[in-house]
């Protein structure tokens, strides 16, 4: 799926972004196409790095935890009864 991006620009701009995409032997549309792929391509590394920072934070915040004490731990059966009284309260609504 594409689609279609519109925007303006003034004259002497677009000539001169017109003669840096005819030295690159491409046209306009194909080197904003590039560019908004690079655009993409770092806001998704962005994301992921975010994301990864996240996720190194809870992790620090759980062995912190674990180290201090202040954890709660349950063996798997507590915890399985405990997703199946989560889901049928979500099936009923109750959440």
């Amino acid at each position: 799926m594409s689609s279609t991006i519109h925007f303006r620009i003034d004259d002497e701009t677009k000539r001169l972004a017109m003669l840096a995409a005819e030295r690159q032997q491409m046209s306009l549309t194909e080197l904003m196409r590039q560019r908004a792929e690079e655009l993409a391509a770092e806001e998704l590394r962005f994301q992921n790095s975010e994301h990864e920072h996240w996720l190194e934070q809870q992790i620090a915040y759980a062995f912190n935890r674990h180290n201090s004490g202040e954890g709660e731990y349950l063996n798997n059966d507590e915890v399985t009864k405990h997703m199946d009284d989560l889901r049928q309260r979500a099936a009923q609504g109750k959440l």
